[in-house]
């Protein structure tokens, strides 16, 4: 029993022993981590790790690791310093809404990229400029003044130019009276009680009014003609500081280097008052050469984008030669016009009281000749309907419209419907209508009334309506050409009335007001008249103007402004 039971017990193992090596042969084995075979197999097994030779060797997995999640790296933060305008600001606010997966406005102190005052990186400039109400005598103040009137809290500022300031020169000793925006012009006449001791302000340049005058920084002022940028002491440069990939990605971002001050949209229009290239004009010019009677206004003149000349006489063949007295009938000989090319003329005002003196055919001839040499003419012309005909000029983006008409004649100066001569004003009716409607047009009107001669700094009554009529119906500028005096100054908002310039080109030196006169100097600015910049001069030798002496000049300013319709500290 026992013999059998051992005995079939070993045919059993046999039988078991056969049936697993079947199965092998049948199936692969898994591969094993050898460690793990190791402690798993028990003594005698078959070794895991080797494949018998009568078997296909098994495929060994290939294991693709598992994609790994890549983090998406933050916005950078961009910030900005104190000194940094709004409108800069707000053009960097622009890319960051475009871009928000890549930069963020920074909400804290820590920013990775910071616009601060610097010309590294840069991406644009600031033009400031220093100025007080208009009836100022000062004319140019060292920066180092208005960095202390700037510590001694003496400038009245609005709060984003005291923020502007304290990035750019640091926190100041005193703080400044601080304005609303739209106080801020009231506020400095109103504080300023002297022309001699200006209330001074700060303000951008495209922010200038003409109800301001803008002061020379040592010397240079943006709103010149001869404005030099690279020595100019009040602009400031702004670039980026900080993670320089996101500096190089920002600036191939930004379309080109921001400024608040475009060359390509500035037109000065230079305007002056009567005159007459006769009687002792012209004899001096015959002994001088015709450039004698400008050459110390010449550099304004021509610099400018427009240069104007109300010439009250016409130009005729038969013009006998010039002696340095003679009566009141007028003529010009056609070779004196060399003066008004070489000074650059670019437009001629027809409001003169004499422009027929020498019949009128000899002004259908001067018409032909301003014609020929280029020069556009207004406020007169070849017959009723041609003389009123606005001049419309486009210079820099700006349009330009000039009108004039003459109110006092005599007569025989006024344009009929088939003769030439000078726009009458009439009720002035037409005039009014005609600079509505170019105003309505985006037109900076220039508007000239050759008004009643009068020898003194303060106008008429009759003259004031006038004028003011021309500014309320929407003329930017108001030009009294017909003064052989100077005269006063006048605003209606923003639009500024010249009563008169005094003599340009005339040989009436009787007293001190026929010999003092202006040049004004208009800045129009994208569509607008930014400021207005005087030039003073002293007529000389019965011919030429020459730039006054500072004292002449404050002279004469004390007088116009005294006999203007304004009033400081009102």
């Amino acid at each position: 029993m026992r013999t059998y039971c051992c005995l079939g017990f070993a045919v059993f193992a046999f039988l078991w022993l056969t049936a697993c090596q079947t199965a092998v042969s049948q199936t692969p084995i898994p591969l094993t981590p050898p460690t793990l075979a190791a402690t798993a197999a028990p003594m005698g097994a078959v070794d895991a790790t080797a494949v018998p030779a009568t078997q296909t060797p098994a495929p060994t997995a290939t294991i693709q690791p598992s994609p790994t999640a890549t983090a998406t790296p933050p916005p950078l933060t961009i910030g900005f310093d104190t000194a940094v305008p709004a409108e800069l600001k707000t053009a960097v606010e622009t890319i960051v809404q475009n871009h928000p997966g890549q930069f963020a406005l920074a909400d804290g102190v820590a920013t990775d990229i910071l616009l601060t005052v610097g010309q590294n990186a840069s991406i644009g400039e600031w033009i400031f400029a220093v100025a007080a109400p208009f009836p100022t005598f000062a004319d140019d103040l060292p920066l180092a003044d208005v960095q202390a009137a700037w510590q001694n809290g003496e400038l009245v500022l609005t709060a984003e130019m005291a923020a502007i300031l304290r990035g750019w020169w640091g926190e100041p000793a005193v703080e400044p009276p601080i304005v609303a925006p739209e106080l801020l012009i009231e506020t400095l006449w109103r504080t300023q009680t002297s022309y001699a001791e200006p209330v001074l302000t700060i303000v951008p340049f495209e922010q200038l009014d003409p109800r301001l005058k803008v002061l020379a920084v040592d010397g240079n002022s943006p709103v010149s003609v001869f404005y030099d940028p690279s020595s100019y002491g009040l602009q400031l440069h702004f670039g980026w500081m900080g993670a320089e990939s996101g500096i190089t990605h920002l600036q191939a971002l930004w379309p080109e280097p921001l400024t608040n001050r475009h060359d390509d949209q500035i037109t000065h229009i230079t305007m002056t008052g009567p005159s007459g290239l006769s009687r002792a004009v012209a004899d001096r010019m015959e002994k001088y050469g015709y450039q004698y009677p400008g050459e110390e206004i010449a550099p304004i003149m021509q610099a400018a984008d427009i240069a104007h000349m109300s010439h009250e006489n016409a130009f005729a063949p038969d013009c006998p030669d010039p002696t340095p007295t003679g009566g009141t009938t007028f003529c010009a000989q056609p070779k004196t016009i060399e003066l008004m090319k070489w000074l650059g003329v670019d437009v001629v005002e027809l409001t003169g009281n004499h422009l027929n003196d020498w019949g009128k055919q000899n002004l259908l001839f001067t018409l032909d000749l301003y014609d020929e040499v280029g020069m556009k003419t207004y406020g007169g012309g070849r017959d009723l309907a041609d003389a009123q005909q606005p001049l419309l000029i486009e210079h820099n983006g700006n349009k330009i419209a000039f009108v004039g008409c003459n109110p006092v004649g005599p007569w025989g100066v006024w344009a009929r419907e088939d003769e030439p001569g000078a726009l009458p004003c009439d009720d002035y009716s037409f005039n009014l209508a005609q600079i509505q409607e170019l105003a309505a047009q985006g037109y900076v009107v220039v508007g000239s009334i050759q008004f009643l001669e009068q020898f003194q700094y303060a106008p008429f009554q009759s003259q004031r309506d006038a004028f003011l009529a021309f500014a309320n119906a929407g003329a930017s500028i108001v030009h009294g050409a017909h003064g052989h005096h100077p005269m006063g100054f006048a605003f209606s908002g923003d639009h500024f009335v010249h009563y008169g310039t005094g003599n340009t080109f005339a040989d009436q030196m009787f007293s001190l007001g026929t010999r003092q006169m202006f040049v004004d100097t208009y800045v129009i600015y994208n569509g607008r008249l930014l400021s207005t910049d005087l030039w003073t001069g002293m007529i000389e030798d019965y011919a030429r103007p020459r730039q006054m002496t500072e004292e002449e000049r404050i002279q004469l300013l004390q007088s116009v402004f005294d006999g203007s319709d304004f009033r400081l500290g009102e």
